[in-house]
């Protein structure tokens, strides 16, 4: 049993109270609640519309779907982010083009992305990964140059803004995840917000077996069961409604935890745009070179915490290389893959909990010299 797990879900009496009402009123399939969650989703991020569905990966394919990508097309994605964002591209039947990271941020480097366009590239997945903004002025500059559409994947960003805009209203169409280990979760879920209404009409019909509002069926096909839930959407109303001030909570903790951190000074952090705002997921770190990480891990573990070592670079999982294009060396996204340790992160961790993770990550370091 670990005495200090990897994430925990921030789930409290209101919660309780929306599933309840929910199963009190007893209808579990659509209805009031996901048409409420679906507005105050949008009205909270400043969007025109947005699409309750079953998952992240289920919002970034319908999203792509909607927007025509299809066979032939090629979809330029950064190398280093969860391998759901190939998923998508891949259940569209379109090919996934790998670009390098920027080696302080993390996040899609916009001259590797520029020197990936070809003939066949058809849209832009950009990921705001462990909840920083990527590059989004130069992303839609250079997209917009080329005549290319984007697709942002921010289902580790919620909260996070680029000069004072939040993350996933900014482009074409833009993906939320709400599993478990978010800041905002549904247990299952995701949302896709759009600013065109023929992309949200689209995407909701994708969702519902490819129905339209009247049940008819539409011309956004093939349509898929990626519909949520009248207990997902009251869960999710909770959690908003809440969420701004979870988003604050995570940002003392992560100042905090850097702080205590300054004890193991040979790790290392993304780096932000000071006038960007980070949204806390998780608290990855970058081991020194040469670090054996599983060996870290099991000190860890032995000590009673526990870490996940992602995300690795998605041309280096089996099966998928032969998939995939890639551009360039990818020599960050692999590098960064490979030293990636992501450390106990939730709302509630105090520093008694902080310092006894970075006693333990110093002393499991230490047995690499």
């Amino acid at each position: 049993m670990m005495k200090i797990p990897l994430a925990r879900a921030d789930i409290g009496p209101e919660e309780a109270a929306a599933v309840a009402r929910v199963m009190a009123r007893g209808r579990l399939a659509r209805g009031p609640e996901i048409d409420a969650f679906e507005q105050e989703f949008a009205t909270w991020l400043d969007v025109a519309s947005a699409v309750a569905t079953n998952s992240g990966t289920s919002a970034l394919i319908a999203a792509l779907r909607a927007l025509g990508v299809g066979r032939g097309d090629e979809v330029i994605m950064p190398a280093l982010t969860f391998i759901a964002t190939a998923n998508a591209i891949l259940n569209c039947e379109a090919t996934p083009v790998l670009v390098d990271v920027d080696p302080h941020s993390w996040n899609l480097d916009p001259q590797c992305l520029e020197d990936a366009i070809g003939d066949r590239t058809r849209a832009v997945v950009v990921v705001h990964l462990f909840g920083l903004a990527a590059p989004m002025d130069d992303v839609m500059r250079i997209s917009r140059d080329h005549d290319l559409l984007v697709v942002e994947d921010a289902c580790e960003a919620i909260g996070a803004e680029v000069h004072g805009r939040r993350v996933g209203g900014l482009a074409d169409a833009g993906v939320f995840g709400f599993y478990p280990n978010k800041v905002l979760t549904t247990g299952e879920g995701g949302m896709v917000v759009s600013n065109h209404q023929d992309t949200v009409s689209r995407c909701r019909a994708i969702a519902n077996q490819g129905r339209g509002a009247d049940g008819s069926t539409s011309e956004a096909l093939p349509g898929f069961s990626f519909r949520s839930s009248e207990l997902a959407a009251a869960l999710g109303r909770a959690q908003l409604s809440s969420l701004d001030e979870r988003l604050v909570e995570r940002k003392d903790l992560a100042e905090r935890y850097a702080s205590v951190l300054t004890s193991v000074p040979s790790i290392g952090l993304p780096s932000a745009d000071d006038e960007d705002v980070r949204s806390w997921f998780t608290y990855p770190v970058l081991l020194p070179v040469g670090t054996d990480r599983v060996r870290v891990m099991q000190h860890l573990s032995a000590a009673g915490i526990e870490t996940a070592d992602y995300f690795p670079a998605v041309h280096t999982l089996p099966g998928y290389r032969e998939r995939l294009r890639l551009h360039g060396s990818l020599t960050v996204s692999t590098m960064l893959g490979e030293r990636l340790l992501c450390l106990p992160f939730f709302g509630g961790l105090d520093e008694v909990l902080m310092n006894h993770v970075a006693v333990a990550l110093a002393d499991a370091l230490g047995l690499q010299t």
